[in-house]
This record gives C-alpha cells, structure tokens and sequence, in this order.
C-alpha cells in the first residue's frame, strides 16, 4: 500500500506498544517499523501472481474458452504478536472468453485486512478483455480494462496517539486510559471508483505484458500519500514476463515443463521484483522465486502444487531472508482454480506459454 497517514498518524504505529517491558518494546518497534512497509501499500500482491492473473493485469480477463473461477488466500507474519495480529488477503475471481466476440468478461472481490482491524480493504472489480489475433502462427494481442468501487475502513478507535502515552507508566496510567487531544474524522470509511487497464503480447513460446491500476488517482481521504502529500492513491505499473520450455514427454505422456516467469511492480516509492521458475511433472508441479523490495533482499518463495483434469490446488511459503527473519512465520499462500470448458472442450484460445497460469 503506497500512503502514509497524516501527521497525527505518524507517532501512533511507533508508540503502540509502549507499555511492554524494555526487551519487547525493542522488537516491538522494530517489528512496527516493517510493518509500515506494508501500510504504505494499497494492493495486495500475491507470491502465486500467476493464479490471480487479474491482479497483475485486466488483459488476462478470459484466457479460457470456458469459464475458470480462482481463490486465493494469504497470511502474512502469522507468528506477529497477536495485539496487532497479521496481514491477511482473500481474493475470489471468475472470467470466461467468448469466442464469438473475441472478448473476455470478469469479475473479482479482494479483501485485505491489516492488523487487527487497523484497516481494511474490500474491492469489487469488473473486467473486459478483447483478443486480437496478429498472425496465424499464435501471436496475440489482448488489451484489458478494469473498473472497481472500494471501500475502506479505517479503525480509528483502536489507534493509540503520542499523547495518550505517559513517560513513565506507558499507555496504562494509574488514573485510566489517557483521552488523546486528536479529533475523529467524520468519514473513517471512505469509498472511491478505481480504474486499470493494461496489456498483453503472447506468442506459443513467450509472453509480456504490462498494466496500471489507479490510473485515476482516486481520492482515498484520510490518508496521505508519501511522496506528494495528497491524498490521492498514485497508480501502480506493473511489467510482467515468461516463457515456456516443454523439456520433454516421456512414453507415458508424462509432461516435463519450465516455466521461467518474472513480475515487476511499482507505485510511487514502492518497488518489488519477483523472478523464479516453475517447474510442471505430469500432475505435480513445484517452483522457486526469489522477491526483492527497493534495496533489500526480501523472501524465497517455494511453492508446491497439484493440478488434474479441471481443477488445481497450491501452496506457497515465503522465506524471509530480510532484517524481519523467519521467527515471525515467513508468509503463506493457498490457491485453487477449477476450470469448466466451453464449447470447444479445450483451451483452444490459450498459448501453450501459459501453463503456469492454468
């Protein structure tokens, strides 16, 4: 999430945990610190990006002729203390090509929530995607456009304010909880239309594209954006490629394949690299990616999974190999998609470049 909270804010994630004794208050604030990484953020990201295409980019909207629904879900630093609890995402989607008009329809609902309540996001999107066929050697062309309303909730009540703390005795004085001075905005639950578009080059070997969200600067209200001081979100560019290598098929029809992929994001002062592989035998499939965020070494990701006939099912586990450690529970992910085949009974408009995402 890129945005920073106004001043009153600035103080009130650093002295939440004031009251603890010397040693828990040092991995407290150190924890707190990190922890605002992820409060600057307004969009969650996904280890398995490949199973929630259309957060990456709207031009993946329809990549089936048929119907595919997805679900997601992410748990982040389960092992944080549990006053402040974790970052924890779902996210749900369905999309489906129609070949008659060339064009594919969806429709998503991610929630996120931070900490216990801090903030929560809900959105609901919906996406077109229209295929433009270049030659007749599988080269495509597809443009995407989303349109979303979001809503935020913003737990105000639960923030603790610089002064509501005491020197001596911390948050819990000996006459009662401190009334802090700052002023409850009228709207902690502001709403706002956001709109994306992207788009996506794939041939039966490689694929590239890339995507903007918040292309409209939507007004987010109460909070601050860090780098110009508005408060408005800045938009978010995503650059994202991969190919495909079927090393081989053995007697039994056995599928061998590589699958190297890499995703860049980046939104105002945020920046995250993914880059890794996957690899496909037969109905089981692994992978290993590596994150970077800005300057820093941020996590390995292992991922293991299962997929047959019209289903697939995976898991992720990030590896911190930040400053944060693995003590804090790493992250996990759990992806399910399940496929319903169109009239053509395959995935006849899908380039076989796209196997990871499948």
């Amino acid at each position: 999430m890129i945005g920073k909270t106004k001043k009153r804010f600035r103080g009130l994630i650093i002295t939440m945990y004031m009251n603890f004794n010397i040693l828990s208050l040092k991995i407290a604030v150190f924890l707190i610190l990190v922890q605002i990484d992820i409060l600057k953020a307004q969009d969650p990201v996904f280890s398995q990006y490949y199973s929630s295409p259309l957060q990456i980019n709207p031009a993946f909207t329809g990549l089936l002729d048929g119907v595919r629904l997805g679900a997601n879900y992410r748990n982040q630093w389960p092992f944080i203390d549990q006053s402040f609890k974790s970052y924890v995402t779902y996210n749900l989607f369905y999309d489906q090509f129609f070949t008659s008009i060339k064009s594919g329809f969806g429709m998503e609902i991610t929630s996120d929530q931070a900490g216990d309540g801090f903030m929560r996001n809900t959105k609901i999107s919906g996406f077109y995607g229209y295929k433009i066929p270049i030659n007749r050697k599988g080269h495509v062309i597809k443009g995407g456009l989303e349109l979303a309303y979001v809503n935020m909730s913003i737990g105000w009540d639960k923030f603790i304010f610089r002064d509501q703390i005491d020197p001596v005795n911390g948050y819990q004085t000996g006459g009662g909880t401190i009334i802090s001075k700052d002023i409850r905005p009228q709207d902690i639950k502001p709403n706002y239309i956001d709109i994306g578009m992207g788009i996506l080059y794939y041939s039966p070997l490689y694929y590239v594209g890339a995507s903007i969200k918040h292309m409209n600067s939507p007004d987010i209200g109460i909070l601050v954006n860090a780098s110009s001081g508005g408060t408005s979100l800045p938009p978010r560019i995503n650059i994202h490629s991969g190919f495909e290598i079927p090393l081989y098929n053995d007697s039994r029809k056995k599928r061998h394949i590589l699958s190297p992929s890499m995703a860049i994001i980046t939104q105002s002062s945020f920046f995250q690299l993914n880059v890794g592989t996957q690899y496909l035998f037969n109905n089981i499939y692994t992978g290993l990616f590596y994150r970077h965020a800005r300057l820093n070494p941020d996590a390995a990701i292992l991922i293991l999974g299962f997929k047959k006939d019209n289903y697939k099912i995976g898991y992720s586990f990030d590896f911190t190999v930040s400053s944060l450690t693995i003590s804090q529970g790493g992250s996990h992910e759990l992806s399910f998609l399940y496929q319903i085949p169109g009239k053509a009974g395959k995935s006849s408009n899908v380039s076989d470049c796209f196997e990871a995402f499948r």
